[in-house]
């Protein structure tokens, strides 16, 4: 069900390439829901386990997808609280309502296991990431993983709009978006699969190209919160 409201609430769906008319939202005119959502629309529902990022020459997709094979083949699904809608840095998402050690460690797996497909952040990439404050760990992760936001300062979440000023036009949004995910929001999710998501040419839509499953039982969050806590403390602080 969430997949369904956030396609419609974006005006996208991301693997089929359907364009829907977004909802109304009552005292907002549609250019402006459409402009206040435009950067979610252009990625697609989805959460982000590893940055936007070009390959590194020679490599190809097809090498990306033999690597993502494998890749999920040795991981488990994650089961996940139920989710909340979470207002971050002036933008809303979807969120788990509760924070998740296995999906930390998913997503923690993924920063370790495809970076060494990854071509370094070209100078308008880095200087897109450093337009945001960024404090001393996050730089080092930007230096070493070409992204700010990964192990302890990773966050899982399905983004709703872009950032908003606070203001009339913020609360009207977010009445919306309770009366539309609301319903929906009390139901478990499990990450059973991950995507991958190719920009076909520069600032255009992202579009869902493959699924990969993740074949073996489901890991429940409070299962490896030990290994988790340790793995994670060592990925801050090393590349290898």
């Amino acid at each position: 069900p969430l997949w369904h409201l956030g396609n419609r609430w974006l005006g996208r769906d991301a693997l089929s390439g359907q364009l829907f008319t977004q909802p109304k939202v009552l005292g907002l005119e549609p250019e402006t829901l459409g402009e206040l959502t435009r950067i979610p629309a252009r990625h697609g529902l989805q959460a982000t386990l590893m940055s936007l990022f070009r390959l590194k020459p020679p490599l190809t997709e097809t090498d990306l997808r033999a690597a993502l094979t494998d890749f999920c083949s040795r991981q488990h699904p994650v089961a996940l609280p139920p989710f909340a809608l979470c207002h971050f840095d002036g933008a809303f998402s979807l969120c788990p309502g509760r924070h998740s050690p296995a999906l930390q460690a998913l997503a923690a797996h993924c920063t370790r296991a495809f970076d060494r497909l990854r071509a370094p952040l070209n100078p308008s990439e880095l200087a897109r990431y450093k337009a945001h404050p960024l404090n001393g760990q996050e730089k080092r992760n930007l230096e070493l993983w070409g992204d700010p936001y990964v192990f302890e300062q990773f966050r899982f979440a399905f983004p709703l709009t872009g950032r908003m000023a606070e203001g009339r036009q913020k609360e009207l949004v977010y009445s919306a978006l309770q009366d539309i995910f609301g319903p929906a929001l009390a139901q478990p999710v499990v990450v059973d699969s991950l995507y991958l998501f190719v920009e076909p040419e520069h600032g255009q839509p992202l579009c869902g190209v493959h699924r990969f499953p993740l074949p073996l039982p489901i890991s429940e969050p409070e299962d490896r919160l030990n290994h988790d806590q340790q793995f994670l403390s060592q990925d801050v602080h090393s590349r290898h």
